[in-house]
């Protein structure tokens, strides 16, 4: 009783903990992973549209193309022009310096205040010298964007993040399960001793189990009835064939993450240390080929944030 009190209290807080706070944790860290491997252009532009809602505007007038993490975009708010830096990369650190640089473009441009929205973190003394600038980190910067996600690479994110807590509440309650034979041990009472001369109790005689019947066979003497297979049944819609393909690719083992960033482009995160080549891309262009309406699609096979390889297009098989 002393186990299966100790295991079911520890266990269900543990389960708790995890899938109200680590999940969201993970979807939070995948998430900023998945922003960190879009185009600079695409991850300001949903900061842009996400600060909308806060009364933020494009500016018309902007007439300078974006170039990158170097350049500011213009936004205005109640007639006056602010100036928005985004700073993509997980790694990201945001310091005084890059705050004293945006301030003196705000006070150039005689502009309403700036703000500063990255992937990775603020420091410190960066915070503490903001010079009246607004300072997004990675998980302000996830939550202002999250609801204007698409479906497909929401529920990607979603997927990972509830495999990792998965993995971690199961792992909870094998500890859950030690702690509670711990404790029995620790609490069972010392064994009473022998009485001089009483003989030791004989061991119980085992019970022979009964044999299992065997499975009789039908009246016409035929096999079982089998599955039928996968090429007899009805054929999938495309949204099915797309949740399989993300669902097989996420479960190779070099694969990072998977997600349809457009409807024609599949996204596919490479993990650490892994190499593009033959050997990475011949599984995903295998289970591509198994989907008929899906075969022909763009794959964006994105390396790991901070990597030495590029990001590379390919086309597994022709339309």
């Amino acid at each position: 009783m002393i186990i299966l009190g100790v295991t079911l209290a520890l266990g269900a807080a543990l389960s708790l903990y995890c899938w109200h706070i680590r999940r969201k944790q993970h979807e939070t860290r995948q998430g900023l992973v998945t922003l960190a491997g879009m185009r600079w252009r695409e991850f300001s532009n949903f900061v842009v549209e996400a600060l909308h809602a806060q009364g933020f505007e494009t500016d018309t007038q902007q007439t300078s193309p974006q170039s990158g993490q170097k350049s500011d975009v213009r936004l205005v708010r109640d007639g006056r022009t602010w100036l928005l830096s985004c700073k993509q990369g997980v790694k990201h650190r945001v310091d005084p310096g890059q705050v004293d640089s945006l301030a003196g473009s705000v006070n150039f441009h005689g502009a309403g205040g700036g703000i500063i929205a990255t992937l990775g973190q603020v420091q410190a003394d960066a915070r503490r010298n903001s010079h009246g600038l607004e300072l997004l980190d990675g998980k302000a910067v996830w939550a202002l964007v999250e609801p204007l996600l698409p479906n497909g690479l929401h529920e990607s994110v979603a997927q990972h993040a509830r495999r990792r807590t998965l993995m971690e509440i199961g792992l909870g309650w094998l500890i859950a399960l030690l702690v509670g034979v711990a404790a029995a041990v620790a609490l069972a009472p010392a064994e009473a001793p022998v009485a001089p001369g009483a003989p030791p109790a004989a061991d119980p005689i085992p019970a022979t189990p009964a044999p299992t019947p065997e499975r009789a066979p039908d009246e016409t003497g035929s096999a079982p009835p089998t599955t039928p297979s996968p090429s007899t049944q009805a054929p999938l819609d495309e949204a099915t064939q797309r949740e399989r393909i993300v669902s097989r690719i996420n479960a190779l083992p070099d694969v990072e993450r998977a997600a349809w960033s457009t409807r024609s482009t599949l996204l596919v995160g490479m993990a650490d240390g892994v190499v593009d080549g033959p050997e990475f891309v011949a599984p995903i262009c295998d289970i591509l080929g198994e989907y008929p309406d899906l075969r022909a699609s763009r794959v964006q096979l994105q390396p790991l944030d901070g990597g030495t390889q590029s990001v590379r297009f390919m086309q597994c098989h022709p339309y």
